[in-house]
């Protein structure tokens, strides 16, 4: 039963009868203190608040105490417990040679199949000289600074002649 379980009575009436003598408890009271941790440390600290030998008595550790206490933990530790999970070293190895073989066999497919790069090149046309020039040089769906732009200074010169003769 925890102390949870218990009603606020039943706690006070065992809390009262472990102040009034931890020792001698009435069995329904020790029946709930081996039942209930809280209960049992309880008594514990009560027992150890009455007791004069514990609250004047200086306490000391016997000689080397301190010093064998490394050894004595050491030896309540599990004796390597990782050397159980080790992996072989060969199994490291053919671990270490599956990758390199998968790897530099992959770089060399790759180095293979590779095609080579397209490479743009735009195509050094000379203009065309003696065309004769259209009566629109511009077309609808062009832009005509964009058109401008492209004609060489002759191209312009003309263009402008015929547009003063048209006027």
């Amino acid at each position: 039963m925890s102390i949870e379980a218990m009603t606020p009575e039943q706690r006070e009436m065992a809390i009262q009868a472990i102040e009034t003598d931890p020792l001698n408890l009435p069995d329904d009271v020790a029946a709930m203190v081996r039942q209930s941790a809280a209960l049992s440390e309880l008594r514990i600290h009560w027992l150890a608040l009455q007791d004069p030998d514990i609250n004047t008595a200086v306490t000391t550790a016997p000689a080397g105490y301190f010093q064998a206490l490394p050894g004595r933990m050491l030896r309540k530790l599990p004796v390597k417990v990782a050397a159980r999970h080790r992996l072989h070293p060969a199994l490291w190895a053919a671990a270490a040679v599956l990758m390199l073989t998968i790897g530099v066999g992959g770089f060399w497919a790759g180095k293979a199949n590779r095609t080579p790069w397209v490479e743009a090149k735009t195509q050094d046309l000379e203009p065309a000289k003696d065309l004769p020039l259209a009566d629109a040089p511009f077309q609808e769906s062009d832009d005509v600074l964009v058109q401008i732009q492209n004609l060489s200074p002759e191209e312009i010169q003309r263009i402008a002649d015929k547009v003063k003769k048209s006027q």
